[in-house]
């Protein structure tokens, strides 16, 4: 009986390493999820500040000519009345 009960402890400490240290074990998955979280709040911080960026397009564009402006002559090539449009190529 004390060899059967020796015999199961030494299996389940085996096991049991498995688990926990074991290759591709719950250490190494913290390991790679701490990973992921540090990679995913990098990604946020520069979703954060893209955000940052297109409100204050927003709001500029809301609230002044002076961008509308901006936008209408460098990609619809708007030019405003007494204005000489040159090409140089």
């Amino acid at each position: 009986m004390k060899f059967i009960s020796l015999a199961l402890a030494l299996v389940l400490i085996a096991l049991q390493y498995q688990i926990w240290l074991g290759n591709g074990g719950l250490k190494f998955q913290h390991e790679a999820m701490k990973q992921k979280a540090r990679h995913m709040q990098q990604h946020n911080k520069q979703l954060s500040a893209r955000n940052q960026e297109l409100k204050a397009e927003v709001d500029d564009l809301k609230n002044g000519y002076e961008a509308i402006s901006e936008i209408a002559r460098s990609q619809y090539k708007f030019i405003q009345a007494g204005e000489t449009y040159y090409k140089i190529q």
